[in-house]
């Protein structure tokens, strides 16, 4: 279980940081974690690290990690710099990046977490926190 040191983000000026938020024409997919730009991020799940990624296509500054745990269920913790490399064994506590400033006007810091299955679809990260 993830134990989470500061409060989901509410709804600011950008949306509301909450599963299920609308997004306009669709919704958010994960929770955003209230947080401080250079912010420690620590892994709360065991896995290995199956990709470094971006994203946006667009703003290649931001990143996001993603760890694969043992039933295949993928935590992808955006808006961090990573302090992993992909096939990393990652174990709970360990540190997985430091989190990115986020640019935006009128948008609280935050960490974006959420969790795909191996189908793809989208899970509810409060039920794993």
């Amino acid at each position: 279980m993830l134990k989470v040191l500061c409060p989901q983000r509410q709804t600011d000026s950008q949306g509301s940081g909450h599963y299920g938020a609308s997004r306009g024409s669709r919704t958010h997919n994960g929770i955003d974690i209230a947080c401080y730009p250079r912010s420690v991020v620590l892994s709360h799940v065991a896995g290995t690290v199956s990709k470094i990624g971006y994203p946006y296509a667009d703003k290649l500054e931001f990143r996001y990690v993603e760890i694969t745990d043992q039933n295949s269920l993928r935590h992808r913790f955006f808006y961090v710099d990573p302090l992993v490399k992909v096939g990393w064994p990652v174990k709970v506590g360990d540190q997985l990046g430091m989190t990115q400033e986020l640019p935006y006007s009128g948008i609280t810091q935050h960490v974006h977490y959420e969790i795909k299955n191996n189908e793809g679809s989208f899970l509810d990260p409060n039920d794993y926190i």
